[in-house]
């Protein structure tokens, strides 16, 4: 019963109206690790910060270290040397009710980002003994004017995808028309709309489940940190939906261009995609992962994360490739012109990931979450409006031209059919014809 109310306790409290850590675990682990990070949080320079505290543990408390001072003090300089090092500490009033405030002034004025670090008595004192339920509680705030409960790196994101989902809406509401048109019609290109509108509604949700967070969370303190791990699952299945629709339309398969593609230049295809697809999945998640507060986390830095845009940028340039070689293959000049256009699609989507990520590296930390999410958002965006407006120009070319190119090859073998049955019936017949060539 006690794990199950401090699970509830958890839960209750990560929708709180500013940045609530709620610590649960033992003084052994702080002994352990000399000391356990609970959370960071980026302060607004020189504006006036507010941290709480309160808890069960009479002889713990948080330090808070910048990302220097906590990699270099824990390994290097002896525990109270490296508790010393820290930029200030809160300690509880022992009281489960009553929170224990600090008010501190940041002496530099650009946001700075510190690490909460728990620390008690038996963290450097083996004689100290150890306690097993330690729970504390950490609120964490700036001043109303920078954003109040909100760190320094999450101002901003509420106007980002509030902006994007605007863009969206318009978008959908200039092409909604004519794409449900195309769709109502079917034909040949059924599919390919199915897939693109699956991937253009998969995008919609990776704005607006963020923007219903970030909305609530800014305006009234309530928020949903799970919608994260959601978010994910979307971004993916945007990306494999964007997958199936490029792999149809760069064989040729969608604009009756298949005949010229050989079974293993298609199987070649599918196996790289394959690899690249569950690379991509595993490295998604993996990323989802990664516990953020590590102080040797760099964010855009990381070693998945650059795999990440490396795997898709791979995967965009293998696209190119195998456009280019069904565009060589293709007679028809107005079918060459639409994988041309088609072509531009493919680098706005895949670059927008590792283009985004190689721009926010120039910026400081705090600035690349949000400029990252609006540029790649944005690109990405504009690649559906392009493959939106692609669609709907060339539409009716799309349909007559699969239509021919499908039946072309018929049509001609029963044009050929039937001058030969009117040769025979006006006693004409071209096999005999051959038969008294060769004898001449």
């Amino acid at each position: 019963m006690n794990f199950l109310w401090w699970i509830t306790l958890a839960y209750v409290l990560s929708l709180s109206h500013c940045k609530t850590v709620t610590y649960i675990s033992s003084s052994k682990e702080a002994r352990d690790s000399r000391g356990v990070i609970v959370t960071k949080f980026t302060f607004h320079g020189g504006k006036q910060a507010l941290a709480r505290l309160r808890g069960n543990d009479s002889i713990g408390g948080m330090y808070f270290f910048p990302r220097d001072k906590l990699l270099e003090g824990r390994t290097k300089n002896d525990c109270n040397q490296f508790l010393r090092s820290a930029s200030f500490s809160l300690f509880p009033k022992n009281s489960e009710t009553e929170f224990k405030e600090r008010k501190f002034p940041l002496w530099s004025h650009e946001p700075q980002t510190f690490y909460a670090l728990f620390v008690d008595a038996a963290t450097c004192y083996p004689q100290y003994p150890t306690q097993k339920n330690v729970g504390l509680e950490l609120h964490l705030l700036n001043d109303a004017v920078s954003g109040g409960h909100l760190s320094a790196e999450e101002n901003g994101l509420k106007a980002a995808h509030l902006l994007l989902l605007l863009l969206f809406t318009v978008g959908c509401v200039w092409f909604g028309i004519s794409l449900y048109g195309i769709l109502s019609r079917g034909g040949p290109m059924l599919l390919v709309m199915q897939l693109f509108l699956g991937c253009a509604g998969l995008q919609g949700l990776n704005l607006l489940i963020p923007a219903l967070h970030w909305v609530s969370y800014e305006s009234t303190g309530w928020g949903w940190p799970f919608l994260h791990s959601l978010t994910t699952l979307t971004t993916l299945a945007a990306d494999l939906a964007m997958v199936g629709l490029v792999v149809d339309i760069v064989l040729g398969w969608t604009l009756g261009s298949c005949k010229r593609i050989t079974t293993s230049r298609s199987e070649t295809v599918f196996r790289v995609v394959a690899v690249l697809g569950i690379l991509q999945v595993i490295l998604h998640f993996y990323t989802a992962s990664i516990d953020t507060n590590d102080p040797s986390y760099y964010s855009f830095t990381a070693k998945s994360e650059i795999l990440l845009g490396l795997v898709l940028l791979a995967e965009g340039c293998f696209f190119l490739a195998t456009l280019a070689g069904t565009n060589r293959e293709d007679r028809s000049a107005l079918r060459q012109d639409f994988y041309s256009s088609f072509a531009w699609i493919i680098i706005t989507w895949y670059a927008a990931h590792p283009v985004s990520q190689l721009i926010v590296l120039f910026m400081a930390e705090y600035n690349r979450l949000k400029v990252f999410v609006a540029i790649s958002q944005f690109l990405r965006g504009c690649a559906l409006a392009q493959l939106a407006n692609l669609f709907i120009r060339r539409s009716l070319f799309w349909e007559v031209s699969s239509l021919s190119a499908a039946s072309l090859p018929f049509a001609e073998r029963t044009f050929a059919r039937k001058n030969e049955e009117k040769d025979q019936m006006s006693g004409f017949s071209y096999q005999g014809y051959e038969k008294l060539t060769k004898r001449n």
